[in-house]
């Protein structure tokens, strides 16, 4: 869903962008470093698919093949300004969250962008209930449905089409809530507001489902970042003029 959302948004801003598939890593071959050559070009954004679904599984393969993440993204910090991990925050646990954010933490060699619970959660900016689950599964198709009845197009086209005016919402919800303008610091502040409001178990069949009190996204910090417009400590303003910039007018 987030590959496909950010490659149509960076499309309408005019970027070049490279699908470089899957990043596969397995215990008989190494990391697979070509797709990361890199450009000098400045308008290049290059989206990779991650090796795995959860932040569980990347970091069994990191503690595992820890090198070969360090040679990975030692060559990607040669070629790009700014590298993003995008995740949902699925039924990670709150230490696994934490220690996903401990190691990438910055941009210039990844940070960690989180969607609570859900890139879906982007479409949702109406929510005021608690959602209790069993599965994110069955969020993700209410989502749909909903969307499907009222809008007539699937959760990922909406999102698409309305992204500037979704994120504008949120972005003013952790400005409000965090008291901070600079959006650099926004995703440490939602990866501390996930842990304390929302309670998620890993295991699929447990008999607790993932309870979640707290929805936000801090997506929009990479197109800020892309776009030249974190440069200022204070910019939350700047950036939220760009994406209000972008919203198009109903006719």
């Amino acid at each position: 869903m987030e590959k496909n959302i950010f490659f149509k948004v960076f499309q309408r801003y005019g970027f070049s962008v490279n699908d470089c598939g899957t990043l596969n890593i397995d215990d008989e071959n190494s990391l697979d470093l070509e797709k990361f050559t890199g450009t000098d070009s400045k308008i290049n954004i290059y989206i990779v698919q991650g090796p795995r679904t959860r932040i569980r599984d990347w970091l069994k393969l990191f503690n595992k093949r820890e090198s070969d993440f360090d040679k990975l993204f030692e060559k990607i910090d040669t070629y790009f300004a700014g590298v993003f991990i995008i995740y949902d925050v699925d039924h990670t646990l709150k230490e696994e969250l934490t220690d996903m954010f401990n190691k990438y933490q910055d941009e210039t060699t990844g940070l960690l962008l989180l969607s609570s619970p859900c890139i879906e959660v982007v479409g949702d900016i109406e929510r005021t209930e608690e959602l209790k689950v069993e599965h994110l599964s069955e969020y993700k198709t209410q989502q749909n449905r909903e969307h499907e009845q009222k809008h007539k197009k699937h959760t990922r086209e909406y999102i698409i089409e309305n992204f500037e005016k979704l994120v504008c919402f949120y972005l003013d919800k952790n400005v409000k809530e965090s008291g901070d303008k600079n959006i650099m610091n926004h995703p440490e502040f939602v990866l501390k507001k996930i842990n304390e409001l929302n309670e998620r178990n890993y295991i699929s069949d447990d008999d607790i489902p993932v309870h979640y009190r707290y929805f936000t996204t801090v997506v929009y910090v990479c197109i800020a970042y892309i776009m030249g417009l974190t440069k200022e400590f204070e910019n939350s303003d700047k950036v939220k003029s760009f994406f209000s910039s972008k919203i198009v007018k109903d006719e």
